[in-house]
């Protein structure tokens, strides 16, 4: 038998393995019903993950509402009134209220193509921007210098061809290009434009954006796409330093987080 408080044990784990999942409880109960309020139970992955409310209809009912309220990807908590007769599949006769609570555990997703000196700094910093950040690059670990901090806070994705990388992005991620190569960086770029991402940045200076800009159009890339990429990156403009573009950098990200939505 489930101890009473194992359910706080079962959103742990969902979140510690980053699964989206619902928390469902009756809180009410006018009449008869198959469990009285209190009972819980969690639903992940569309499927019953821990406990019951009772089983039956209203059960399967209430699992389909739960992986509809997950579909939406944010955070939600609604009640829903069920009476338990006919149309609930039911013939107990009461009706229970049940309460729905949400837990997408999901961070958006910043995609660095480069790991070189400002990347990593930037990187360092994913715990303040509450965000899944990623360097993607085409160099084994072994290859990068300044050297990978040993415990970091951010994922190191090393393949051939990152801007293929591009497309398997989700449609809210914010990308960043500031490879060791300027082709590598126009090709990455070029994808990243087309898709339409709330932001897009390019390391540089005005000076690079022109030549860039000028090579992404003689591809057929309208101006309005184009208009949306910031380069030089960051709030400030002043320092080379490479610490001093990731905090200026993060700061301009942290303000994207904020004011666009997932989508």
């Amino acid at each position: 038998m489930d101890h009473p408080q194992d359910w706080i044990e079962a959103l742990a784990a969902h979140k510690a393995r980053r699964e989206p999942c619902a928390l469902v409880v009756v809180t009410d109960l006018d009449g008869s019903g198959p469990r009285d309020p209190g009972a819980r139970m969690v639903v992940s992955g569309g499927r019953l993950a821990f406990g019951t409310i009772g089983g039956g209809n209203l059960e399967r009912l209430a699992i389909e509402h739960a992986a509809a309220l997950l579909r939406r990807r944010e955070p939600v908590s609604e009640s829903v009134s069920y009476p338990l007769g006919e149309s609930a599949g039911q013939c107990c006769g009461g009706r229970v209220t049940v309460f729905y609570e949400t837990f997408p555990w999901t961070r958006r997703r910043v995609a660095v193509f480069g790991a070189g000196h400002v990347a990593q700094a930037l990187a360092g910093l994913a715990p303040w921007l509450q965000a899944d950040v990623v360097l993607i690059d085409p160099r084994e670990e072994a290859e990068i210098q300044p050297r990978l901090a040993a415990q970091r806070p951010y994922e190191l994705l090393s393949v051939d061809a990152p801007e293929a990388e591009v497309d398997a992005l989700p449609e809210d991620a914010l990308v960043l290009v500031m490879t060791h190569s300027h082709a590598l960086d126009l090709e990455v770029l070029a994808r990243a434009v087309r898709r339409g991402f709330p932001y897009v940045g390019l390391i540089g200076s005005e000076r690079k954006w022109a030549r860039f800009r000028q090579r992404l159009a003689q591809r057929g890339i309208p101006a309005d796409q184009l208009a949306r990429v910031r380069c030089p990156i960051g709030l400030s403009k002043r320092s080379k330093e490479p610490a001093s573009i990731a905090l200026s950098v993060a700061a301009e990200l942290a303000d994207v987080l904020a004011s666009e939505p997932v989508r």
